[in-house]
């Protein structure tokens, strides 16, 4: 998603109800959910995800481009925890975080 940041006293005035805005920047934020994922790939993942910022490289919706920006992540479910006994594996599925533009 593409998120408006908007300045101290944009909102609505209380004696004509008109929306006051002044926008500062805008803000991207993704959604991610990872599929099966191998324990040693999991591991990686979140250990990039625990750092204060990070950087990644997104393909943007809005300009069709790819674009290195810096993220951060507050929260990581880890989803399912899966242990296959054939090959004595461990796997994540459904391990989802939001990274957040900086």
């Amino acid at each position: 998603s593409c998120n408006g940041l908007n300045a101290d006293g944009s909102g609505r005035d209380i004696q004509t109800g008109e929306m006051l805005r002044t926008k500062i920047a805008d803000k991207i934020k993704w959604e991610v959910k990872m599929l099966a994922l191998p324990e040693s790939i999991a591991i990686q993942l979140l250990q990039s995800l625990q750092k204060t910022f990070y950087t990644a490289i997104t393909h943007d919706p809005q300009t069709g481009q790819w674009k290195e920006r810096t993220y951060y992540t507050d929260s990581v479910p880890f989803g399912v925890q899966r242990y296959r006994k054939k090959t004595q594996e461990i796997y994540y599925d459904g391990l989802s975080f939001t990274m957040t533009e900086r």
